[in-house]
C-alpha cells in the first residue's frame, strides 16, 4: 500500500523525535493514501516553516506488519472510541496508548475547539459513552473524506519503505 506524508522536506527515514505530541491519534509519523490530503499538509508546513510542499511516498505492507506482531489499531468510521481516543491524545498530556500504528479518519485542526465546547457541555461527564456519541456525531459533520495512518513506535517506522 502506498501512503504519503506531506512535508516542506525530502523525509527518507521519519524521526518519531521530530513529531509533535497531542495530535489525533499523538505522537507519531501521519500519512494518507490520499494525494491530495498529502499535499494540502505539504503546503500548510511549507507556508508555515517555509520551504516548499513536498509528498513522500512510502510503501506499508500491513500483512508484514502484522507478521511481526505489530498492534494495529483501526477506527472505522466515527464512534464513540475514536472521540474518546481523540479528546484523551488531543487534551491529556498524561495519555500514552500502546499501539505501533493507528489508522482512521482525520479530525484535524478545528477538533480541538469543538473537544472545548464538548467538555463545558458535559462537565465531568465528557468521556461518558452518550457524551462521546454526541461529540462523534457533530465532528462527523465535517465529513469522513480523508483517513490517516499515523506510525507511533520505531518498530512500526522500520515497516515503511521509502520510495
Amino acid at each position: 500500500m502506498r501512503l504519503l506524508h506531506g512535508s516542506n522536506v525530502e523525509i527518507v527515514k521519519p524521526d518519531l523525535a521530530m513529531c509533535q505530541s497531542m495530535n489525533d491519534f499523538g505522537r507519531g509519523f501521519y500519512m494518507t493514501p490520499q494525494w491530495q490530503r498529502a499535499y494540502l499538509m505539504a503546503k500548510r508546513r511549507a507556508g508555515r516553516d517555509g520551504g516548499w510542499p513536498v509528498v513522500n511516498p512510502f510503501l506499508y505492507y500491513p500483512t508484514s506488519a502484522q507478521e511481526h506482531g505489530l498492534k494495529v489499531k483501526e477506527f472505522n468510521g466515527f464512534s464513540a472510541e475514536w472521540s474518546k481516543f481523540i479528546i484523551q491524545n488531543r487534551s491529556d498530556e498524561q495519555f500514552i496508548h500502546d499501539y505501533d500504528v493507528v489508522i482512521g479518519p482525520v479530525a484535524d485542526a478545528f477538533v480541538d475547539r469543538e473537544i472545548e465546547r464538548h467538555k463545558r457541555k458535559y462537565g465531568p461527564r465528557y468521556l461518558d459513552t452518550e457524551a462521546l456519541l454526541d461529540f462523534a456525531e457533530h465532528v462527523s459533520q465535517f465529513g469522513n473524506k480523508y483517513v490517516q495512518y499515523c506510525f507511533c513506535t520505531e518498530r512500526a517506522i522500520k515497516e515503511l519503505i521509502k520510495e
